[in-house]
């Protein structure tokens, strides 16, 4: 998404979009801090960011808490954004209106760098609450399977969820190959998301 977004926006735009992912990152480390869990390496891969702590972690609830902390962050910014908007910039209408603006011709903006980066913060939960193996929702998943039905159960169902996952963003990529000439960005990220999930598992 980040190769694409470099290629065809205003560079700009990419800070804003870098400002979000930066963000979640954050929460993921602010939360590895509170919970005293050594981070020994940050990794960019096929699928984003990854975290790597120096051991593993104590307890599934940790895990979950380290894996929310970041779609947390996001959300919480879009939270802010939205009242923000709601109270001097026209509530959702107005956020639509300044991220259509700001990416039909960016520039310093403040409402229009607002409400992108709002909208991409919301993008970035989203996508990193999928149930994809090297996903935030897939540690999530694979933790609360884990335990109660134990690793093994755990481990195939994130393998089945990632396949069905993927199966879902390559029908969207499909679907708008021939009916709008675009989708080839999210059919490549699929395929990424793909390869990366099958590597071995390690770090957050």
């Amino acid at each position: 998404m980040l190769a694409a977004t470099l290629i065809s926006d205003n560079a700009l735009t990419v800070l804003v979009y870098l400002l979000s992912a930066l963000l979640h990152e954050l929460g993921h480390l602010i939360a590895a801090r509170a919970l005293k869990i050594e981070v020994k390496e940050i990794r960019f891969g096929f699928s984003g960011v990854r975290i790597i702590t120096g051991e593993r972690l104590t307890s599934y609830k940790n895990e979950i808490i380290l894996a929310l902390s970041g779609p947390a962050v996001n959300i919480g910014v879009c939270i802010a954004i939205f009242a923000l908007f709601s109270r001097f910039g026209g509530g959702v209408e107005g956020i639509i209106s300044s991220a259509e603006r700001f990416l039909g011709s960016p520039s310093l903006d403040g409402w229009g760098i607002a409400a992108f980066l709002g909208l991409s913060s919301l993008i970035q939960a989203a996508m990193n609450l999928i149930p994809v193996k090297t996903f935030d929702g897939g540690r999530i998943f694979y933790c609360t399977v884990a335990h109660f039905c134990g690793e093994r159960v755990a481990e195939r169902g994130i393998e089945l969820t990632t396949v069905c996952a993927c199966l879902v963003l390559w029908t969207v990529a499909l679907y708008l190959m021939l009916k709008v000439g675009g989708g080839l960005g999210i059919y490549v990220f699929a395929a990424c998301i793909f390869l990366s999930g099958f590597k071995n598992r390690d770090g957050r």
